[in-house]
């Protein structure tokens, strides 16, 4: 058998030199793999290499991402930051952003190789060929459900239609120059994708990119999309498979080291899972995400304080960070998923069915709440609406509560903050003031881009940066 290294090196220079468009991917006569082991080898590179990078292997989120992207939200105070800012924890979003336009090119990547697969690998009747389309499925269904988060402005159900998408390469064609399209397009080829997945059955525990990771982020997406029930249904499915953890297997779980040799009870999906540089994770651990304390808004969210076993085990006395960074979908997202989206369709009781749920395996001697002892609260930090544009109630602040205490530093909240309403703020630091403003939340597309592809627009906010 060839090498499935020289497939990999011929094909990324033939697509990188097609007129340095990555969305020009065509075989034009080049050497392609020839058998369906030689296929899996280019998906195995993105299932099994999960982690191997220190800056970050799109699709996925690593720990080094985790802490960025939790460095541009209100869960810490850069005001009071104790160390300087640099990459690993920025000051705010816009010192972020001569980076973010990379990660454009960086997530059409799997995509390129997801779509070599689709299209050039006959069918031979063999398990591995099963098993290797299911994968594919679901690492391109991953990387447009991180396209279209980053690069999409969020979802408004009136004008999906209408707001700009990314570009949809689904095939090889070697004059093609798609333009962005709209986001229900987006959302709905990434519901075809992941759905396709799910229905294949795939669960081979050898295999990272299972039918329930593609169910996982199924839910994520429809979540995503405002499709509630469906949202609810596919939600459901997950969680009945990986029930939610509680005392010390979830202290076990959050605690999580690197590299995994299993996953811990309600993980679905871990970005961490093998040949994890230990000694930079712990570093940066135990140095930068302690150069910045919790927002005491955050913080002062554990009413129930040592009762509740995040209060201790998420940050200390100095309200640092004392919570370990790992890049999990866990079946906790899906079981407040489903609460979301019940209280998004009116059924009140539903959706605090789930919420008590959650909060029971985290908050010893736990009172459910009821909607006639809920907080009073109206706002979630930053958020004061969802993401339909309505004012919070009581019931749906308690619920984004709950997520952002939940998921902190788990690369959630900033986008929670963008779903919801993408609301403006300032910090202040050594006499500077750093705002995050509305466009901010979307990442801009670099000029290169633009120029290799006219029928390619910045987004909003972008044009005369």
């Amino acid at each position: 058998m060839k090498s499935p290294i020289i497939y990999i090196a011929l094909l990324f220079g033939w697509w990188s030199a097609s007129c340095d468009s990555y969305l020009e991917t065509d075989n034009f006569g080049k050497v392609l793999p020839e058998t369906t082991e030689d296929y899996a080898s280019l998906i195995n590179t993105w299932m099994f290499n999960v982690g191997d990078k220190y800056s970050g292997n799109p699709p996925y989120y690593t720990f080094y991402d985790v802490l960025r992207m939790e460095a541009f939200t209100d869960n810490l105070n850069a005001s009071l930051s104790t160390g300087t800012s640099s990459s690993y924890i920025p000051m705010y979003v816009g010192a972020y952003m001569g980076s973010a336009i990379y990660r454009f090119e960086a997530l059409y990547e799997p995509i390129r190789d997801a779509n070599i697969v689709l299209d050039n690998m006959k069918d031979d009747g063999s398990e591995l060929w099963d098993k290797t389309v299911a994968a594919a499925r679901t690492l391109r269904g991953i990387a447009y459900f991180t396209l279209m988060r980053e690069f999409c402005e969020p979802y408004e159900a009136s004008s999906a239609g209408e707001t700009m998408g990314v570009p949809i390469v689904d095939h090889f064609d070697m004059n093609a120059a798609p333009g962005r399209g709209d986001l229900q397009t987006t959302v709905n080829f990434i519901v075809n994708d992941l759905r396709e997945a799910v229905e294949m059955n795939m669960n081979d525990e050898a295999y990272p990119m299972t039918s329930d990771v593609a169910e996982a982020f199924l839910a994520r997406t429809y979540f995503w999309g405002q499709e509630w029930q469906n949202a609810i249904e596919t939600a459901q499915s997950v969680l009945e498979k990986y029930p939610l953890a509680e005392n010390d297997e979830y202290e076990a779980m959050i605690q999580s080291v690197p590299p995994l040799e299993t996953l811990p009870q309600e993980v679905i999906f871990a970005t961490w899972t093998q040949n994890s540089p230990t000694t930079m994770f712990n570093n940066i651990y135990s140095r930068y995400s302690r150069y910045r304390p919790l927002d005491l808004d955050l913080a002062a969210l554990f009413e129930e304080k040592e009762r509740d076993i995040r209060y201790e085990l998420f940050f200390d006395k100095e309200f640092l960070n004392t919570k370990r960074m790992n890049g999990f979908v866990r079946s906790s997202e899906m079981c407040l998923i489903i609460a979301e989206s019940y209280a998004h369709l009116g059924d009140e009781t539903n959706a605090l069915r789930y919420l008590n749920m959650l909060r029971e395996k985290r908050i010893s001697d736990y009172q459910p709440l009821t909607a006639d002892n809920l907080p009073s609260a109206t706002t979630c930090g930053l958020v004061t609406t969802d993401c339909t544009g309505a004012a919070l109630t009581p019931l749906m602040a308690a619920i984004l509560n709950e997520r952002r205490k939940e998921l902190y530093m788990e690369c959630d909240r900033w986008f929670e903050l963008k779903r919801n309403g993408r609301p403006e703020f300032w910090v202040g630091y050594n006499g500077v003031k750093y705002t995050t403003e509305q466009y901010m939340y979307t990442w801009p597309l670099r000029n290169h881009d633009l120029i290799a592809n006219p029928d390619l627009q910045q987004n909003p906010g972008y044009d005369q940066l």
